[in-house]
This record gives structure tokens, C-alpha cells and sequence, in this order.
């Protein structure tokens, strides 16, 4: 039976077809995205990135006053209060409720949606005058892999659909949860025959496929991408049955990845940018006092830039129009966040933070770039490297946790293949070469994964538990 492996990623997904002799890969790298219009129409992939983009940035944010209606609230005893009632000397409050709402607003762009899946706090999201669940955000992305495989004649084929070792939550039933909701979502995409399988492990296959076989040899598969860290420690086998055999030692996860590299960027090297720090003066009686610039009230949902055009708030919008009066840097600071909030520009610069981490994988310096705000940063690769200095210490205890659980000293694992995009960082290299001296190499950064998920469904492998 021919195999297809679905690799649903925090940042990017791909599928891919095997058919006993040759892969086809089905998508490419495509990113991890849902586009929902007003109409709640749905685009995936680049299509959707590029209509988000096409219909929401450069446009003129306002938000508007939306009555949510009454709420009551009643205090047990206490005096009269002008403005409330008072019955058997409780004291009910009313008060009418306002929310700001982005009515012209054209569409909503969810990324990274993986990273909710273990959240069990986190069940629905709002998207216009409807919620919808996380389960309901992963499907179309789930459907349109399906569909573009069956294209590629890869209809009833045996599915494995990838999973981290550990997903991303603060609880400690989030992986449980996440894969419960993966599981439904496969069955609303009508892949109710997918298993999941390990992420690491698949990554493992795909590396041992067609190598010349050593016996015993122990390798240490490292897969690090958008949203997590998966390892695995196996021990080759010999080749069964037509298949390549190998035996698990060990598997270790994390719940970061690229995105918690972006995000300490964006920290370090954007918010000073936009504002960060500033101070400006305002008038309190005869005097000019100086105040610190409320950035705090901005940095969140900046962070979360599907949210930002939150920012467009009166008071916020007025706090940025009060400090940008101030000359020189400041005001060029704040003029910025300004064209930020109200042009919609907080997903450009997510790209574009996105972008230099990437170039600095490949070069000693590159710029954190956007045009339209008119933000130039440039970056070296060292300063990059003292930000993640803190998750370069969890990525290298995840890798020596694994090596520990396997019961194999670090200096008999003969190999390290390392995959996923983040895998390419220097300093991730680096941290693998000082304790895998001269055995360590790059393995498919984008295609590991939903390769090995074909060649285990190919093969019917047996699903382990992580």
C-alpha cells in the first residue's frame, strides 16, 4: 500500500506521497495559514497570506463604539451610591457596556494556530459576529492537503499525520488535549483513517531511508522548527521485510521553537523602535512634566499581531499623537507605531523580523526592514545570539535529556541528523558540534518530517508512544 505523510506545522506544512519506489511531494513548502473573510469564505496557504495582506495592510484603521447592552451586578450591604438602587441593603449596580470594534475590517489571518491546540482554556476564537473553534481553524488547512494529494494520486493511501513529542501549553494535560483535537479535526477533514505519529521519529526514518546500513549504529534525530523541539535516540536495525528497521531508544520534546525566536527579537530590537523607553512632556499646570511613554500598553498585542488593530483605541491613538509632538528621535519613534497601529502594518513587520532570522543563518548581518513604517534595524548575528542565549540553555538541556533517557553515552551516538528551519541557526549548530564533535549533518530542513510520515504509513509502522 502506497503512504502519504501530512506534516501540519506551527510555521509551514507540507504532505508528501510514497509509493514504494519514488516521493512526490504534494505542496511544496506551504505556509501554516487560514484566511476568513466577512463573507467567512476560507483561503489556505501563501493564498491566504497573500489575501491577507492584498485586502488588510496599508489600510486606515478606526474603530467604533459597539453598545454591548446592560450588565447588573449587585453588592451585598453597604451605603446608598448616587447611581444605583438599593433593595433590603444590597446595592445593585447598572451600567450600559462598549466594546471597539473594527467593522470595516476585511478578513482575519490566523498563523500558528498549532500552538493553541493544547490550551484547554483556550476552546474558541471570535471571528466577526461568530466564534469558532480551534478544531473548526485547523480543518480547511487539513482539507486542502487532502485535496492536493488526491491530485497527485495519492487517493487511499495508508495517512499519518505528524505530532510534536510535546505540544505547546502551559498545562499538563496539553499534549493530551492537543492530539484529541487533532484527531477530531482529521475526522472533519475526513481523514479518519490518519494516525498520528511522532514528529522525530518520522524524521529519523526519512534520514535512515536508502543510507548504507550499520547495525547498532546509534543516531540522534534533532528536529527543531516553528513551534517546537522533537528529539529522538534510535539504534539501527537491519533492513526486514523490505523495510528499514530501527529501535526507539528515547524521544524528548519542548514547547519552543522559531516563533519564540521572533518574538525575542521583535523585543529586543523592534519595540525600541516603536517607542519603547520614550519619554515626552505634558503640560501639568504652569509646568512641562516628563513622562514615560505607556509602551507596556501596546507591547502585547503588538506581539500578537492579529490583534493589534486593537491599538486603534481613542485613548491609545491619543497617547501616541500626545508623545510624537516631541522633536528629534522620539517623535520619529512614535511616528512609526503610529503608522504601525493605524495602517495595519504589525503582520509586515513580523515578516520582516522573520526574514533577518532567516538571512542570519547565512550571512554575518542583515536588517530588520519595513518601508511602510519606515524601520530600518540593522542586526549582526552575535546580537541575535545573546538574545536566545536563555533558549540556547533549554535546547541543549532537551538534547542532553535525551541522551540520558536513552541510556547511550553521548560519544557512542555515531550521528546527529538535524532538521526543521530554526535547526539552521549557527549557534544551534554549534551547540550540537560541541557535543557531537564531527557527527553532525543537515537532514531536508522542510521535507524530514511529512517524508518520513509516507515511508512509516508505507511501511504500516507501528505508532509509539511518546
Amino acid at each position: 500500500m502506497s503512504g502519504l505523510g501530512i506534516d501540519f506545522g506551527t510555521t509551514n506544512s507540507s504532505a508528501v506521497f510514497y509509493d514504494g519506489r519514488e516521493f512526490v511531494d504534494v505542496v511544496g513548502v506551504m505556509p501554516t495559514a487560514l484566511y476568513l473573510d466577512r463573507e467567512f469564505g476560507a483561503s489556505v496557504g501563501q493564498d491566504a497570506v497573500d489575501a491577507y495582506l492584498r485586502e488588510n495592510t496599508g489600510r486606515l484603521v478606526e474603530l467604533e463604539a459597539e453598545d454591548l447592552g446592560e450588565i447588573e451586578f449587585t453588592i451585598a450591604g453597604g451605603d446608598e451610591i448616587q447611581g444605583s438602587k438599593q433593595d433590603g441593603g444590597a446595592i445593585t449596580h447598572i451600567a450600559r457596556v462598549h466594546a471597539f470594534t473594527d467593522r470595516q475590517l476585511p478578513g482575519r489571518l490566523f498563523r500558528s494556530v498549532k500552538r493553541w491546540l493544547g490550551d484547554s482554556a483556550l476552546d474558541s476564537v471570535r471571528v466577526f459576529e461568530r466564534r469558532y473553534r480551534i478544531v473548526a481553524l485547523v480543518t480547511p488547512i487539513l482539507v486542502h492537503l487532502e485535496q492536493q494529494a488526491a491530485k497527485a494520486g495519492a487517493s487511499g493511501s495508508s495517512l499519518y499525520v505528524g505530532r510534536p513529542v510535546r505540544y505547546q501549553g502551559r498545562r499538563k494535560d496539553a499534549t493530551r488535549t492537543a492530539v484529541q483535537r487533532m484527531r477530531e479535526a482529521c475526522g472533519h477533514a475526513g481523514l479518519t483513517a490518519a494516525d498520528l505519529y511522532p514528529e522525530p521519529v518520522a524524521a529519523a526514518a526519512s534520514f535512515l531511508h536508502g543510507r548504507a546500513r550499520e547495525p547498532g549504529r546509534i543516531v540522534l534525530a534533532f528536529d527543531f522548527g516553528g513551534g517546537t523541539l522533537d528529539l529522538t535516540v534510535v539504534r539501527e536495525g537491519v533492513v526486514r521485510e523490505g523495510r528499514d528497521d530501527f529501535e526507539i531508544l528515547a524521544t524528548c520534546g519542548r514547547g519552543i521553537g522559531g516563533d519564540a525566536i521572533d518574538q525575542a527579537l521583535y523585543r529586543a530590537f523592534v519595540f525600541p523602535e516603536l517607542g519603547e523607553g520614550a519619554t515626552f512632556h505634558r503640560p501639568v499646570g504652569p509646568d512641562l512634566r516628563e513622562f514615560a511613554f505607556p509602551f507596556r500598553d501596546f507591547s502585547e498585542r503588538l506581539l500578537n499581531w492579529t490583534l493589534a488593530y486593537e491599538l486603534n483605541r481613542p485613548d491609545l491613538r491619543g497617547v501616541i499623537l500626545e508623545a510624537m509632538r516631541e522633536r528629534g528621535e522620539t517623535g520619529r519613534r512614535l511616528e512609526r507605531l503610529w503608522e504601525l497601529v493605524t495602517r495595519n502594518h504589525a503582520y509586515r513587520v513580523f515578516q520582516a523580523v522573520e526574514r533577518a532570522k532567516v538571512r542570519l543563518s547565512d550571512e554575518e548581518c542583515a536588517a530588520i526592514e519595513v518601508p511602510e513604517i519606515d524601520l530600518r534595524r540593522e542586526l549582526r548575528r552575535s546580537e541575535l545570539e545573546q538574545v536566545i542565549s536563555g533558549l540556547l540553555g533549554e535546547i541543549g538541556a532537551c538534547v542532553d535529556e535525551a541522551v540520558a533517557r536513552s541510556g547511550v553515552p553521548a560519544h557512542e551516538i555515531g550521528l546527529v541528523a538535524r532538521t526543521g528551519g530554526s535547526s539552521r541557526i549557527p549557534a544551534v549548530i554549534r551547540l550540537l558540534e560541541e557535543r557531537f564533535p564531527g557527527r553532525v549533518v543537515e537532514h531536508a530542513p522542510f521535507s524530514s518530517i511529512s517524508a518520513g510520515l509516507a515511508l512509516a504509513a508505507h511501511a504500516r509502522r507501528s505508532v509509539p508512544g511518546c
